[in-house]
């Protein structure tokens, strides 16, 4: 059995601009001319990303889990639909918007799909108050958030009251790389963003996590880190060092850096088997469960497979396949 846990969702048309501020930034979908199964997104007037109905269609991403052997997949909202730059009472119209259409995709198969919806971030307030809904209305079982908030890192403090309730309320959290840090010092296409900015921007918020003290406040959060949590697994020896013979590292760390990201999840979209291997070795097989990145260019095709190939025992596969997902979104879920 395998469960892929980082896949993400675009509704076929998306929900029209409310009259309030979204402006320009209000992201749309336009049909592609003589190509009836894709769509534009169209946001500030230009083609931000051309999909296909594997964002919005059950039956064509069944067909492709039946293929690849993928039993359940997680859904997330397409990151930019996260939309922090809007006013937070917009972003929080939006989100219910996308939340009721991916609940609603959700419920046609609910044995293959669990959902993870989308807040208004830049509001944790609101988007505490939020969760309830999320989790009992919509029937998602987590949230989908970025690695920063308008520049703000995901383990600041000043998102404290969003964390506080989504651990007492028990659902799942999803961090995935949004706008990375440092885009315009890459030499090169912009699609390189995606292939040597996102590692970074997941490992910033790993280690904002960390050193912010959400880890250590929040200790039965549920948060798993797209991509592997990029570069953290190169970072973290770094870390454990500077605990060791720094004492101002030590006082916003009670616990060396390592322990806490043992205490997170991690997908395994990491593209190399030595990759994989460190970050087995970093933060133990118990933390890592199959993620490939459905339907976008950069996915990984046959998720998971690769696992018969490693010199590892057959209690560690299928945790990675599957159980420690189904442990992580079933068995906390309350």
């Amino acid at each position: 059995m395998i469960i892929d846990v980082h896949t993400h969702f675009v509704p076929e048309k998306l929900p029209t601009m409310s009259g309030r501020i979204g402006g320009n930034k209000w992201p749309v979908t336009k049909c592609v001319c003589g190509k009836s199964h894709h769509k534009h997104v169209m946001i500030s007037g230009e083609n931000f990303r051309t999909i296909t109905d594997q964002c919005w269609s059950p039956k064509r991403r069944i067909t492709d889990m039946d293929h690849e052997k993928v039993d359940i997949q997680v859904l997330s909202p397409m990151p930019e639909l996260l939309s922090y730059w809007f006013n937070a009472e917009d972003t929080l119209d939006f989100s219910r918007q996308i939340n009721i259409q991916l609940s609603e995709f959700i419920a046609a198969n609910p044995d293959r799909f669990w959902g993870l919806g989308m807040l208004p971030l830049q509001d944790p307030e609101m988007a505490a108050k939020e969760i309830k809904r999320l989790k009992n209305d919509f029937g998602l079982k987590g949230v989908e958030v970025g690695t920063h908030i308008n520049g703000r890192s995901i383990g600041d403090p000043f998102f404290t009251p969003f964390f506080a309730e989504a651990e007492s309320e028990g659902i799942a959290i999803f961090i995935h790389a949004l706008h990375p840090l440092g885009s315009d010092r890459i030499v090169g296409p912009s699609a390189l963003s995606a292939l040597i900015g996102f590692p970074t921007e997941n490992a910033l918020a790993v280690a904002s996590l960390i050193t912010g003290g959400i880890i250590e406040k929040f200790p039965d959060l549920k948060i798993y880190v797209s991509h592997g949590g990029g570069t953290i697994s190169a970072i973290i020896p770094r870390l454990n060092y500077g605990w060791e013979t720094m004492e101002e590292i030590r006082k916003v760390c009670p616990q060396p850096p390592g322990y806490y990201a043992k205490k997170i999840y991690y997908d395994t979209l990491v593209y190399d088997i030595n990759a994989f291997n460190y970050l087995l070795e970093t933060v133990g097989p118990s933390q890592l469960m199959i993620g490939s990145d459905y339907p976008f260019v950069i996915r990984e095709k046959f998720p998971g497979h690769w696992l018969d190939d490693l010199e590892i025992n057959q209690e560690v596969k299928e945790a990675i396949r599957s159980k420690n997902a189904d442990n992580f979104f079933r068995k906390f879920s309350k």
